[in-house]
């Protein structure tokens, strides 16, 4: 027990001689204060005399209410336990700013049996703001973490642990990864086997310096399935530069990955059989005889259907293209998968057999591929047999390169139709010394044609309707206009045999255009590299556009005859004749699609020119509408950004009903719990019904502002609402921009 008398005088002492913000207070319900230090006073910027007037010397009183509750429970209880308390509570001070307070105190007994508390008070509210900062941050990172597809992952290297986000068992549908996983990860991993080389070569990069790692591999999921991802890394080092920790995101790609393998697909394919086209069959077939090993047999087939044309005639185009996919269909049946199809002119494929045993197998193909021409003949009930005749040359034995198994496979197909048609014929020493005579002789002729009959002659042919038919179901119906219009070009140009295909699209200015999409065969140089921001001033002298008739067309079959300017750019392609049809918006010309031929001076028929001409202003409109569409977004997020960065609260409601269409960035925090579709009266002010005061009220016909002063006393704000009539997605509407008045209206 402490006489009071000594207590008193040993607790002013003590009060008034201690560094900090001391006060001591009896233990009774108003938490009466008996002493309080000067820098007690100074931290909450009251006078002794004030806090005797305003609080009656209740510490309970300056307690914010909302903590008071809390703050008495939590001190009976450590009461429970000892004498020492230690709490957090909210202070309003003198200017009626609110500050958090840590209290640490020991209650004390007097001599008459009173319990006093001893207190020293620490003002916390920075640290208080820096943790709730921290802690919205925290939400918000986790908040994108749950919105996101992305796995976001942490690398601890010195324990190898991994740190995983939610959506690594969402994604792969396993738990976390354990610890040393880098170290058991050649043992037992996600990774797929062939891909583990690019992590380890990942890992040596990052111990070199690297500061940002990407690669792209197979993570196997818990149905055995692989998928293709994305994984970006960002090494973090320690001050001797070692790498301590890695932090990055994996991103599922496999629908990417399936796209672009479509999309190669298409381009490599033969757009009516789905075989190889030429110039891939080609690359292909030359770089596995390249990768041959010593002693590896291998067999070069070409094969062509005999008199097709006449079938074509006769018959029709349509039927005759049915009958080659029909052909082509059964014919990868009867050939393994590493072999090679393809089609390399109208009824001519090739097939190249790598790794056979000898060449008997070649040849009993060959008969099966008779047979099957045979049989579908027959099915599809034409009178006048179809046959095929086929060529073969083997490896070693008769080439060691391309060029030389393909001349001389021709030479024996020459030799199979000389001898009656619907047979095969393997290549000899007589062929091969026939057919170097007769080239010598300048009478050669082999029977792979140059172009695809059933395609070339659109007129004659009738696919040109279907062509563009085709190619109107790609760009209505795709999802994505700008990715279909790479395999249009292609389509288009192997359609017309032309070298290049591209679209050129102007600045807004119109003063340059660039080449924004570009095809060219595999005998032909891309370009597009090369024409950007090309200026129709200075570098196309200014009458580029003079080129172009009243209906859009530029038609030149010889480049010579052209301006120098235009000529020389032209040259520099290797262009000889060319082909362009403008793009229009609203009359006004904004771009071309060309098609240049870099082989001969062409002669463009005045059906090639009306087909070709169609098929750009299909693609110039797309192609418009999904720029402007683009643009569009682009200005809907300036000024969505622009609302956003407004110290203003401003939205956007129905002029009769008060719902909600639009609420930016500034008036979200206000009030977070508002959304469109509400009302603002049932958001803002908590109503039932709409405001008296409203300024939306008072716009009238003929008066479309309104500027009036509102007070919101659940938020305790007053504000300048000032509301505009507009129009909003079609609809009538009205805006309200309110400017925050309430340090003026004090």
């Amino acid at each position: 027990m402490i006489n009071k008398n000594t207590q008193d005088e040993k607790l002013e002492f003590l009060i008034n001689n201690a560094p900090g913000a001391l006060f001591c207070c009896r233990f009774d319900e108003p938490l009466t204060i008996v002493q309080m230090s000067e820098p007690f006073l100074q931290l909450f910027g009251y006078t002794e005399e004030e806090i005797a007037s305003l609080f009656q010397n209740s510490f309970w009183e300056m307690i914010l209410p909302e903590d008071r509750d809390r703050s008495k429970i939590k001190v009976e209880s450590q009461m429970l336990l000892g004498d020492l308390k230690e709490l957090e509570y909210r202070v309003i001070k003198k200017d009626g700013s609110v500050c958090w307070i840590l209290d640490k105190g020991r209650r004390m007994t007097l001599e008459d049996g009173q319990d006093i508390f001893c207190c020293v008070l620490v003002d916390i509210t920075k640290g208080k703001i820096a943790q709730e900062d921290l802690q919205l941050t925290l939400e918000r990172y986790q908040i994108i973490m749950d919105q996101t597809n992305d796995i976001v992952f942490e690398w601890d290297i010195p324990t190898d642990s991994f740190t995983v986000s939610s959506n690594w068992k969402n994604k792969i549908n396993y738990e976390s990864l354990p610890d040393n996983y880098t170290l058991e990860m050649l043992k037992k991993s996600h990774i797929y086997p062939d891909d583990i080389a690019q992590i380890n070569d990942l890992v040596r990069k990052m111990w070199e310096g690297a500061e940002y790692l990407e690669t792209e591999i197979r993570l196997k999921t818990l149905n055995g399935e692989y998928i293709w991802c994305r994984l970006r890394a960002t090494p973090q080092f320690d001050y001797e530069r070692k790498p301590h920790k890695a932090v990055g995101v994996i991103i599922d790609i496999d629908s990417e990955k399936i796209r672009a393998q479509k999309l190669l697909e298409r381009a490599q394919s033969d757009t009516l059989t789905k075989l190889y086209n030429k110039g891939t069959a080609q690359n292909i077939i030359k770089e596995m005889i390249n990768r041959r090993t010593e002693g590896s047999i291998s067999a070069l087939l070409i094969i062509d259907l005999d008199d097709f044309k006449m079938v074509n005639d006769t018959m029709g185009h349509l039927f005759g293209d049915t009958f080659l996919m029909e052909m082509s269909s059964e014919m990868k049946k009867l050939f393994r998968s590493n072999d090679v199809a393809g089609r390399i002119g109208g009824d001519e494929f090739i097939i190249f057999m790598d790794g056979i045993s000898d060449g008997s197998i070649a040849e009993r193909k060959a008969q099966q591929v008779i047979e099957c021409v045979q049989s579908i003949t027959q099915k599809g009930g034409i009178d006048s047999m179809i046959s095929c005749s086929i060529g073969i040359a083997m490896v070693p034995d008769h080439g060691t390169t391309f060029q030389e198994l393909y001349r001389n496979a021709d030479y024996a197909l020459y030799n199979a139709k000389k001898q009656g048609k619907g047979r095969y014929q393997m290549c000899n020493e007589q062929i091969i010394d026939a057919g170097y005579y007769i080239g010598m002789a300048g009478n050669q002729r082999t029977e792979i044609n140059e172009h695809i009959d059933s395609e070339y002659d659109l007129k004659i042919s009738g696919l040109s309707s279907n062509l563009v038919e085709y190619i109107f179901d790609i760009l209505y119906k795709g999802s994505d206009p700008i990715s279909a219009i790479q395999p249009i070009l292609e389509l288009v140009g192997r359609r017309f045999d032309v070298n290049r295909v591209y679209i050129f699209e102007n600045t807004d200015d119109n003063k340059y255009c660039s080449n924004t999409f570009e095809w060219c065969d595999e005998n032909t140089s891309p370009e597009m590299d090369h024409l950007q921001m090309i200026s129709y001033e200075e570098d196309l002298e200014g009458v580029y556009l003079d080129n172009f008739d009243h209906d859009g067309v530029f038609y030149c079959m010889d480049i010579q005859t052209l301006p120098d300017g235009q000529r020389l750019i032209l040259e520099a392609q290797g262009i000889k004749s060319i082909l362009q049809c403008a793009i229009k918006d609203n009359g006004v010309f904004r771009g071309y699609v060309g098609f240049d031929d870099c082989r001969i001076k062409r002669f463009w028929t005045k059906e090639q020119i009306s087909v070709l001409t169609f098929i750009s202003k299909i693609l110039s409109i797309f192609l418009m509408k999904q720029r402007a569409q683009d643009k569009a977004i682009e200005t809907a997020r300036a000024l969505q950004q622009i609302l956003d960065n407004q110290n203003s609260w401003i939205y956007v409601v129905d002029r009769n009903t008060y719902e909600m269409y639009y609420i930016n960035k500034k008036t979200r925090n206000l009030v977070p719990d508002a959304e469109t579709g509400m009302t603002c009266y049932e958001s803002f002010f908590d109503r039932t019904s709409p405001c008296s005061s409203c300024p939306a009220r008072n716009i009238k016909e003929g008066h479309n502002n309104c500027t009036i002063e509102v007070f919101n006393p659940i938020l305790n704000v007053w504000s300048l609402a000032d509301a505009s009539l507009i129009s909003w997605q079609g609809r009538e509407a009205c805006l309200l921009c309110c400017h925050d008045v309430t340090d003026y209206k004090k």
